[in-house]
């Protein structure tokens, strides 16, 4: 619901201009949620034992395992299955292949579109020996 309201008031306050606005009032409330959220997770010194601890070891272990996938033309790998072919099969044509793109920047693309659950579940894929771990009771749990 969030999301729809602020793409909403996007579109209605730029469209036919040139440039991208929100209205004041979606502005302070963008403004306030991020606010919030680096309260909660990033000034909070269990959230941040957490990311410091446990977070940037996952995403480290991540990025060189996909970035490695890439490299090696792994088509079996969730680069390819769960980013690149879904790229391909639904984003408008490009005049370059969108894996010619610089191998970092498709990992970052990919990484930057998942959810929390998302990367903790493909992490623990990936790496189910690893020692970083996050527990988490899922949607369904």
């Amino acid at each position: 619901e969030i999301i729809n309201n602020l793409v909403v008031n996007v579109i209605e306050n730029s469209y036919g201009k040139p440039y991208i606005k929100l209205d004041e009032d979606h502005f302070r409330a963008v403004q306030s949620y991020k606010r919030e959220n680096y309260d909660m997770i990033y000034a909070n010194e269990p959230g941040r034992a957490i990311l410091d601890r446990v977070v940037k070891y996952m995403m480290e272990e991540l990025y060189e395992r996909l970035l490695d996938d890439l490299e090696n033309d792994r088509r079996d790998s969730p680069i390819f299955l769960h980013h690149i072919d879904y790229v391909n099969a639904t984003h408008y044509r490009r005049d370059v292949p969108y894996e010619q793109t610089e191998p970092n920047q498709i990992v970052v693309d990919y990484i930057a579109s998942m959810t929390d659950d998302y990367f903790i579940d493909l992490h623990a894929r990936l790496f189910p020996d690893s020692p970083h771990k996050i527990h988490y009771m899922g949607y369904f749990d």
